[in-house]
C-alpha cells in the first residue's frame, strides 16, 4: 500500500492539512494531538515519508512536522536534529526551543543569545524569558523593555510582568492598565492581579468582581482571597461556596 492510500483513509486527510498548518503558527498543543493521532492509527511512517522531501529542501514547516512526529513518539535524539536543522533556518520558535534545551547557567549566554534571536523574530515567551533575566540581574529597564515588548505582541505573560514591574515602582495607573489588558485577553492571573491591586487602592467592590471573574475560570488564588474578604465582611455562607470552589 502507498503512503497515499495509508494517508488517504481515517484521520490521514486531516492530519496532512492540520498538522502542517498548526506546526506553521507554534500550536503545540494542536501539533502534539494530531501527531499523537497519526501515532494512534498507525500512519507516523507514512507521514514522514510525506513530509520529509519538502523537509530536505529546506521548508522549514515540514521541518517541524518531522520534529513534532519524532518528539511526540519519544525519538528525542532525532527531534533534537530537526530542531537545530529548524534553527539554523532562523524559525522564532526553534531558535527559541534550543536556547531553552541548553545547561544553565553553564551556558546562559548562549540561552540569551537565541532568546534575543528568537524574540527578534516576535517570540514573545523569548522576550518574557529575557525580561525576567534582566529582572534577576537588577536590570530594570531592560526587563521594563522586555516585558512591554511582549506585552504590545499581545502576549497575557508579558501584560502581568509589565504591570508587576509598575505595582514594584508604585505607578499604579499603569499597573492598572496593563493587568486590565491582561483580564480582556482571558488572563485568569491578570484579572487575579487586577482584584489584588483595586483591594489595595481601597475599592473592594472592584477588587471582589475581578477575583470572581478569575475564580470562576479556575483561578485558586482568586477564590481563595475573595472568600477570606466575603467571611471578613459578615457574608459567610457566600464565603464558603467560594473556599468550596477553591478547594475542587
Amino acid at each position: 500500500m502507498s503512503d497515499d492510500d495509508i494517508l488517504g483513509r481515517g484521520i490521514g486527510p486531516a492530519a496532512m492539512t492540520v498538522l502542517p498548518q498548526a506546526a506553521a503558527v507554534d500550536d503545540e498543543f494542536e501539533v502534539t494531538v494530531w501527531c499523537s493521532r497519526l501515532a494512534e492509527s498507525g500512519m507516523v511512517e507514512a507521514a514522514e515519508r510525506h513530509f520529509r522531501p519538502a523537509a530536505e529542501r529546506g521548508d522549514v514547516t515540514s521541518v517541524k512536522c518531522l520534529l513534532w512526529l519524532a518528539r511526540t513518539t519519544g525519538r528525542h535524539e532525532e527531534a533534537a536534529r530537526w530542531l537545530e536543522r529548524a534553527t539554523e533556518a532562523g524559525d522564532p520558535w526553534a531558535m527559541y526551543e534550543f536556547g531553552a534545551s541548553l545547561p544553565r547557567p553553564e551556558r546562559q549566554d548562549e540561552v540569551e543569545h537565541w532568546y534575543r534571536r528568537a524574540a527578534a523574530g516576535g517570540h514573545a515567551a523569548a522576550m518574557n524569558d529575557l525580561g525576567t533575566f534582566a529582572s534577576r540581574a537588577g536590570l530594570r529597564d531592560e526587563a521594563m523593555d522586555w516585558y512591554r515588548r511582549a506585552a504590545e505582541s499581545g502576549s497575557a505573560t508579558g501584560m502581568n510582568n509589565l504591570a508587576i514591574q509598575y505595582v514594584l515602582q508604585g505607578v499604579t495607573g499603569e499597573a492598572e492598565r496593563w493587568f486590565t489588558e491582561a483580564a480582556k485577553v482571558g488572563s485568569t492571573d491578570g484579572m487575579a492581579n487586577l482584584g489584588r491591586l483595586k483591594e489595595q487602592l481601597g475599592e473592594p467592590a472592584e477588587a471582589e468582581r475581578w477575583y470572581a471573574a478569575a475564580g470562576e475560570q479556575g483561578h485558586v488564588g482568586a477564590s481563595e482571597r475573595l472568600a477570606e474578604l466575603l467571611n471578613a465582611t459578615g457574608r459567610a455562607d457566600q464565603a464558603a461556596a467560594w473556599w468550596a470552589r477553591a478547594r475542587r
